[in-house]
């Protein structure tokens, strides 16, 4: 008769080899759907043409591309600071929060898999300084939460913009002011006292009413900045009001998230490309991937130089003090 422990072990392998499994076959599935939306995005652009229409980009448009990428990341890198203030104000400093929210938000942008990249760099940078595992994921969720505030925030806006411009005007009307009563609705519940989100036995502490409106602020910011870095970048001809673009804009990054491309490469281009019709058109690509490299590209390389100096300089004084130490013995 087979022992319990060896009928454990075998079920625990056959888990994890089917976890493993699982995994593969995901990332298999994410790259065939990139393949596939990039395809469509690539269909009848030449590539002498690309090249020729991202190096005629004007140099103000990019100028503008940057400062709102850099508005965006700064508000991200917020996130991370009003939840480590809300939850271990006095294990984690506000500079390495702000580290943790711009990096992690760069990295998990950039490589996809959200949940779990950004929350790889919190935990490389947090546990270190002493902030437990329970705590970080409620830093998270707080960021979280405030992304999600900030898009909703966005959407209602964007959605009454549409109203006030008369086309659909009320369809748009009757979403942007779902979409901001559910907010005020938040606020309210969270004017009431001291509130918390619990899911067994984890629990997240929400924040009073005028944090949470500040965390709406700046998530609408970030969100509005994050879109407009691409909004400046397109065709005149193809670029349609900021109120209608937004929308669009955030319901292709939900399709790029749900896709789990890396990014969302591909499926994001695919989308805008059909939402704004400019299949074949070199220069909507070009405005496209000129967005990956400013948006995407550019905070990955300056997140990973800032973790690998970060850690260089830690190295330099551990074998610093550890010299020392030596010496006086």
């Amino acid at each position: 008769m087979t022992p319990a422990w060896w009928r454990r072990l075998a079920a625990g392998r056959a888990g994890a080899f089917a976890r493993r499994r699982g995994g593969a076959l995901m990332a298999l599935f994410a790259l065939a759907v990139g393949a596939a939306a990039f395809a469509y995005a690539l269909r009848g652009v030449g590539l002498v043409a690309l090249l020729h229409a991202i190096g005629r980009q004007p140099p103000r448009q990019v100028a503008a591309s940057l400062a709102l990428t850099a508005a965006s990341f700064a508000c991200l890198a917020a996130y991370d600071a009003v939840g480590v203030r809300l939850l271990a104000r006095r294990r984690v400093s506000t500079g390495l929060a702000l580290l943790a929210g711009a990096t992690g938000s760069a990295i998990a942008n950039t490589v996809g898999f959200h949940a779990m990249s950004g929350t790889a760099v919190r935990a490389h940078l947090y546990l270190p300084a002493g902030l437990k595992a329970a705590d970080l994921a409620r830093v998270v969720s707080m960021s979280w939460l405030s992304l999600v505030a900030g898009n909703i925030a966005t959407l209602a806006g964007a959605e009454l913009l549409q109203a006030t411009a008369g086309n659909g005007s009320g369809a748009h009307l009757a979403i942007g002011l779902a979409l901001a009563f559910a907010l005020l609705l938040w606020l309210a519940w969270l004017a009431t006292g001291r509130r918390a989100l619990a899911l067994r036995r984890f629990r997240l502490p929400m924040p009073s009413a005028p944090l949470a409106l500040l965390l709406v602020a700046i998530g609408a910011v970030e969100s509005a900045t994050a879109i407009g870095a691409l909004h400046v970048l397109l065709p005149p001809d193809l670029a349609p009001p900021f109120g209608l673009f937004a929308a669009g804009c955030i319901a292709a990054v939900a399709l790029g998230v749900a896709a789990h491309t890396p990014g969302g490469l591909g499926v994001f281009e695919a989308a805008m490309i059909a939402l704004l019709g400019g299949t074949g058109r070199h220069d909507l690509l070009a405005a496209l991937l000129l967005y990956r490299l400013v948006y995407n590209l550019l905070p990955f390389t300056l997140a990973l130089l800032a973790l690998g100096l970060r850690a260089g300089l830690r190295w330099r004084g551990a074998a610093s003090s550890g010299a020392h130490s030596g010496n006086g013995a």
